[in-house]
């Protein structure tokens, strides 16, 4: 099978024509979707002239997963591949994952593994949330990476392979989040669905992480407060009401002694990141996190 005629590929921006440049090559010759969250009309220009290149600029920011949703339901293929634009694209990597799709059964998601630009590996595999037995931090230390195709709980929403009915049958990712910890909680549900998340280390795509757009001070002060409140709302689905009160109110008396602490110490952004966090608590607490998004 010609995987450009079975793969389509989702990509959500917001200021990213630049990394949409670099990817341009690959870019022609997939069916591609790109959702551009932002007002900016560099992206359209770049790519308005590739009949195969379907672009749809968003009256608003509609978030990372919500947009997603939407390019993925307007995708003809039965594969869809959802890519941040941080990610290099590379015809083998998709094509290893397509193949690889047809050797497996029960499976939710395929997913490559993850490279830095120089060429270090990086995690991409890990488990649940959840799960505390061992953190992303401490899999990064012992180098604790796949070596052949692994299943794990989770997989880095950046790059996932899945069929296009699938992903909608489950309801797609949970627009309840803003950005970030939907591609945890797609994940869960796949499980829950009695499928597989499965990285394929074979397959090899660099992330350029954190470079998805141009950002300023403001809008990573933003981005940290809106990770926080995902993570939230992550708990919130999955903890009984009272654990999750016990949980957070734990966090805020961890995160007013760092503050202080840091503060005396003249650690003033460690200081102003665990602000940051007590804020974002706060706003979930609240119900007015909705007003920063």
């Amino acid at each position: 099978m010609n995987i450009y005629n079975e793969v389509t590929l989702i990509i959500v921006c917001f200021n990213s024509e630049k990394l949409i440049q670099k990817n341009l090559i690959e870019l022609k010759k997939f069916k591609t979707i790109i959702i551009d969250n932002s007002k900016s009309k560099k992206t359209f220009d770049l790519v308005k002239d590739f009949p195969n290149i379907d672009y749809l600029q968003t009256d608003k920011n509609l978030g990372y997963g919500q947009a997603n949703n939407l390019g993925v339901n307007r995708a003809t293929t039965p594969f869809i591949m959802i890519l941040n634009p941080d990610i290099l694209i590379n015809y083998q990597a998709i094509q290893i994952l397509y193949e690889k799709f047809h050797l497996y059964e029960n499976i939710g998601i395929l997913a490559p593994s993850l490279y830095d630009n120089d060429e270090k590996r990086r995690t991409n595999g890990s488990i649940s949330r959840l799960k505390n037995k061992i953190s992303r931090v401490s899999a990064i230390k012992h180098k604790n990476f796949a070596q052949g195709d692994t299943c794990f709980d989770f997989v880095v929403g950046c790059s996932l392979f899945m069929r296009k009915d699938f992903f909608l049958s489950i309801g797609g990712f949970d627009s309840d989040f803003f950005m970030y910890f939907e591609d945890n909680d797609l994940c869960d549900r796949v499980y829950k669905n009695n499928k597989y998340v499965i990285e394929v280390p074979d397959s090899k795509m660099i992330h350029m992480q954190g470079l998805s757009s141009d950002v300023s001070i403001i809008s990573n002060t933003k981005l940290s407060l809106i990770h926080k409140i995902s993570e939230c709302i992550y708990l919130k689905k999955n903890l009984s009401s009272s654990k999750l009160f016990f949980n957070l109110i734990v966090q805020l008396v961890d995160y007013f002694q760092r503050f202080f602490f840091n503060l005396i110490l003249l650690k003033i952004k460690k200081s102003f990141k665990n602000l940051l966090r007590i804020i974002s608590i706060f706003l979930f607490f609240t119900y007015l996190y909705k007003l920063i998004y």
